[in-house]
């Protein structure tokens, strides 16, 4: 089997409280809304890009308890769409590995 590529690697400002839950079958989640602002080339050209990503932390991550809204962090993962309530189609960064940065 061959396996596809996807991981993404975003860094950003934690924009609301995270929220902590435990799910029924005992997995800790942490959810929050990561806001990245960068300076990018493209076609030679600079331009501003950017996003509010929802990102999810799944497991035992022992930083996921001690990020808070305003913390600067380093976040990568893989991507995958959610469905919301609404019936609409939200991409989620689903993160394995979380860094604290500098203020």
């Amino acid at each position: 089997m061959i396996r596809k590529n996807n991981r993404l690697v975003l860094s950003g400002l934690i924009t609301k409280t995270p929220i902590k839950k435990m799910s029924p079958s005992g997995i800790s989640h942490c959810q929050f809304y990561l806001e990245h602002v960068s300076e990018q080339i493209e076609a030679g050209l600079s331009r501003q890009a950017w996003c509010i990503m929802p990102v999810i932390v799944s497991g035992q991550h022992e930083l996921s308890y001690s990020i808070k809204k305003g913390s600067k962090v380093l976040v990568s993962g893989f991507i995958s769409t959610h469905t919301k309530r609404d019936k609409t189609s939200q991409i989620v960064l689903h993160a394995d590995q979380i860094k604290l940065l500098g203020e």
